[in-house]
């Protein structure tokens, strides 16, 4: 039953794609300018956060990771010059039990 080369249901289905695709073209071009604007806008602010958040890092973080590290040495070397005393005392008493253990042991001649 076909009438030809195209169906009369392919026609009508075409003509009806085309029709509708043509009323619903300024719709369309609507929601894409809407869509267009939302991406700009995005675009923007992302630009921008990331330009805030690069200058915070460069004036605020950079420095107080310099500081906590100078803070840091300053604590490690204060700890070693206080411990430092301590640490020559128990290293002479050391010393001075293992030179005695040495010499109390006795020695046999030949």
């Amino acid at each position: 039953m076909a009438l030809g080369f195209f169906s009369v249901v392919a026609v009508l289905t075409t003509l009806l794609l085309i029709a509708g695709g043509i009323a619903l073209l300024p719709a369309l071009l609507v929601i894409g300018a809407i869509v267009l604007a939302f991406t700009l806008v995005a675009g923007v602010l992302g630009f921008v956060f990331r330009l805030v958040g690069g200058l915070l890092l460069i004036v605020l973080a950079v420095p107080l990771m310099l500081a906590g590290f100078a803070f840091a040495l300053a604590v490690g070397v204060a700890i070693l010059h206080a411990a430092l005393p301590l640490l020559l005392v128990i290293g002479i008493v050391w010393l001075i039990a293992h030179h005695n253990r040495g010499a109390a042991t006795p020695t046999t001649s030949s």
